[in-house]
Parts: structure tokens; sequence; C-alpha cells
């Protein structure tokens, strides 16, 4: 016993299998697959070189996986870009906060800097005579100056 071929329905089952693929709903295939002329001629249930015989399910076929490809790369840019800016992001928090860090260092030993100062200043006011004191503190007084 002989098969018939059908151009026609071998064309329509590797153009239908190409779209099952494609809607991720395949009825033979299982797992993991990528669309190609193998697992176009496996989900149709044709044996292996049979959609070469079809110039424009070839050409169906390469279309989809050049838009598969674009798909992909555009995803991975756009990943990469994310990830990118996710990194500068990170890069810059921690700048923050070495810098948030460095002005409270700087700020503590002003601080102490100030206090240091203002005992120093205490300790010679108080080496002083009554004179110089009253002097100095007669002499620190602002001048007012009237304006008309």
């Amino acid at each position: 016993m002989t098969k018939t071929r059908n151009p026609e329905v071998t064309r329509k089952k590797l153009l239908d299998a190409l779209q099952r693929l494609l809607d991720q709903k395949p009825e033979r295939l299982s797992g993991k697959y990528k669309i190609n002329v193998k697992s176009v001629q496996e989900e149709a249930g044709l044996s292996l070189g049979s959609a070469y015989r079809y110039p424009e399910v070839m050409d169906a076929i390469e279309e989809q996986k050049v838009a598969i490809a674009k798909r992909d790369i555009r995803k991975r840019s756009a990943k990469t870009d994310l990830e990118r800016l996710r990194e500068e992001k990170a890069k810059e928090k921690a700048l923050k906060e070495k810098y948030r860090s460095a002005l409270e260092e700087a700020k503590e030993k002003l601080d102490r800097l100030y206090a240091e100062q203002t005992m120093q200043q205490m300790a010679m006011f108080n080496l002083l005579d009554i004179d110089d004191k009253a002097r100095l503190l007669q002499d620190s007084k602002p001048k007012v100056v009237r304006i008309k």
C-alpha cells in the first residue's frame, strides 16, 4: 500500500504546526524547543526533510526565527540596560553613604575642636587678673554706630 501525497495537505500541516509552536501549544512536542525546520516537521508528524519541498513554508519558518531573534535581542538589551542602571544606582548609593559618613565624621571632629578651643579660651581668660579681664570685656563690646 502506497501513500498518496497531497502537497496542499502537507503544506497546511507544516504551517499549522508552525503556528502551534508559535502559540506555544504543541500537540506532539514537549519540553523546550526552538522554532526551526526540524521542530516544525516533528510537530506536523512528517518525516525529516519534508518541509524543504515547500519554499513558502521554509520562508515562513525563517521569518519567524528572525522575528524571535530580534525580540530576544530587544529583551536582552532592555535587561542589560536595566542591570546597568541598577549597578549605577548601587554605586551612587554607596558613594552617597561614603560621603555622608565622612561628613558626619568631619562634623564630630569640628565639634571637638570648638569645644577644645572654648576650653582653652576660658583657661586663658581665667589666668588674667581682674583688671585685664575688665579691660578685655570692655574692648570686646560691639561698637554701635547710630544711623540718623
